[in-house]
């Protein structure tokens, strides 16, 4: 069970990479994040990890995810991974060069027991998180 967003940002790898980077920012620009901190080891290190507060939907207000980094390539790609309720999610982020411009793709693959039954019902407000992430990074980084 895959969501999958990309964009094209106007601006060049590198700057969109250290907006991205900054974690405890992620609040000020993403219109989905209510908080984002470090919680164990060095920043952007496989093996650390950090905690993200998100806007909820429905009855849910908010929730946070605690996420530990799998992988991470400069300016190319961040992967972490999580669990909440029996649910695990992949999730990664990758940055390619184009000219002067970045196309990032922001993907999360679920699985676990109750992964089958809760993936269709907020399939489409992850999306929506997903989407307004991007843009919100693009519009930080094309200021």
């Amino acid at each position: 069970m895959l969501i999958k967003k990309e964009i094209l940002i106007n601006a060049d790898v590198k700057k969109v990479w250290k907006i991205f980077c900054k974690l405890e920012r992620w609040n000020a620009w993403s219109g989905c994040i209510i908080q984002a901190r470090w919680i164990y080891g060095e920043k952007w290190k496989p093996e650390s990890m950090f905690l993200q507060t998100v806007k909820g939907f429905g009855i849910i207000k908010k929730f946070d995810s605690k996420v530990k980094l799998l992988e991470v390539e400069s300016y190319k790609k961040a992967t972490w991974s999580g669990t909440r309720k029996l649910i695990n999610g992949t999730h990664t982020f990758e940055f390619q060069k184009i000219g002067g411009k970045t196309k990032v793709r922001n993907f999360e693959n679920f699985k676990g027991i109750l992964a089958p039954v809760l993936f269709p019902m907020f399939k489409n407000n992850f999306e929506l998180y997903f989407g307004q992430f991007l843009e919100g990074l693009k519009k930080e980084a094309e200021r």
